[in-house]
């Protein structure tokens, strides 16, 4: 019994999808968990669990929200955020795809219909959000979005054609190094309401977390 109980994958990514137009069944692209299908007992006693069944499916995927990365589109996240089940209250991870069903960019409509969702995650300890484009347009999110029970040092905006990806601590630095054209895409030195000029010790600090950025971004393998 214990063997089965410890027979988990940590950190492993789950994808949740939803047949929203047929049914309101969930389903997943990822491989099952071998444990769940190696017999009876190992079912029973394993650390998995049945969870996103929808209405009284008969449909199943099998979780574990206390080491599973869920990974699932903007618009998943907000229709979960309005049911009071299992997962909106057990998931400890996220991450959200910013395309919608057929795969087209989202990211618009993400600060608008999906950002002010996470709120409702009463246990969020993480979130991933995975760009199709420059991480440059998403360096205020931070501060612009309210992330509920997730800290905000767990929390990382992913380029989805590199891996390369920024938190709350390197989003400032990396503007300011794309602004003053280190980045090759800007040739102006960008001023915001924390930028004080005739603070010496500010502005040293500023420039040296600035050039760090000359250091390749850190990645995540995103083959999975």
């Amino acid at each position: 019994m214990q063997i089965w109980m410890f027979a988990f994958e940590d950190d492993r990514v789950l994808k949740v999808r939803r047949r929203l137009y047929l049914s309101d069944d969930y389903w997943s692209p990822s491989p099952v968990p071998a444990v769940t299908r190696a017999s009876r007992e190992s079912r029973k006693h394993c650390s998995y669990q049945k969870a996103f069944i929808a209405n009284g499916s008969s449909c199943y995927i099998w979780s574990k929200f206390d080491s599973h990365i869920i990974q699932m589109l903007g618009s998943t996240m907000s229709e979960l955020a309005k049911e009071d089940g299992l997962e909106k209250n057990e998931i400890r991870r996220l991450r959200i795809e910013l395309v919608d069903e057929n795969r087209n960019d989202e990211s618009e409509s993400f600060y608008h219909d999906h950002s002010d969702r996470f709120r409702y995650f009463p246990k969020l300890d993480g979130v991933d959000v995975l760009v199709p484009d420059s991480l440059f347009y998403w360096g205020r999110i931070f501060e612009e979005t309210y992330w509920g029970a997730c800290p905000e040092s767990n929390i990382r905006i992913i380029n989805t054609k590199t891996g390369e990806w920024i938190n709350a601590q390197t989003a400032g630095p990396y503007l300011d190094w794309i602004d003053t054209g280190h980045g090759k895409t800007r040739d102006y030195k960008r001023i915001d309401d924390n930028w004080d000029e005739e603070d010496e010790e500010d502005v040293a600090e500023r420039y040296k977390s600035m050039m760090k950025m000359q250091e390749p971004l850190p990645q995540i393998d995103l083959n999975y």
